[in-house]
């Protein structure tokens, strides 16, 4: 099973530096069994981004629910060029991750979510089916970048590759 013909890839957040706060674009898991959130953040300088996801009904944003647990993120934190440092480690369940601050490298972090979890995220009795993930301000040295990876097609004709 090949990654391209069996998810759907979209970009979340662009390049951007990190002196203000980014929000994301709104996806929506109904018709896919998951979502994978990969965020890049390049350090220019010892600052950290606080990276939280948001949840809502759809993907206007309607009935959002900010800052919901992330269960299961995992991160690979200040790798510099010419090393082998590719070990990820499982974070703990937390509202809110806190990237590194050594002010060199890059720091990934994958965040992973099911949208059989989605409404135990929110304001009980909601219908959530929608996430964004935000990025908080940090130095303007640093750069960051997000995207989401939507798993688990539920039907063939939502592997089209088109905006969503």
């Amino acid at each position: 099973m090949l990654l391209f013909e069996n998810s759907h890839i979209t970009p979340a957040v662009a390049y951007a530096t990190g002196g203000s706060a980014r929000s994301g674009d709104w996806v929506s898991l109904e018709n896919y069994g998951r979502v994978g959130i990969l965020v890049e953040i390049f350090q220019g300088a010892a600052n950290t981004t606080a990276i939280t996801v948001d949840v809502a009904v759809s993907t206007a944003g309607g009935s959002e629910s900010t800052g919901i647990t992330m269960a299961n993120f995992w991160y690979c934190a200040d790798v510099t060029t010419g090393t082998t440092a590719d070990t990820w480690t499982k974070g703990t369940a937390a509202a809110s991750i806190t990237s590194s601050a050594t002010g060199s490298g890059t720091s990934y972090y994958w965040i992973e979510i099911s949208a059989d979890e989605l409404n135990s995220m929110g304001t009980a009795g909601v219908d959530y089916n929608s996430v964004q993930v935000e990025l908080g301000s940090s130095s303007a040295s640093n750069y960051v970048h997000a995207v989401y990876f939507l798993l688990e097609p539920r039907y063939a004709e939502d592997l089209t590759i088109s905006p969503q």
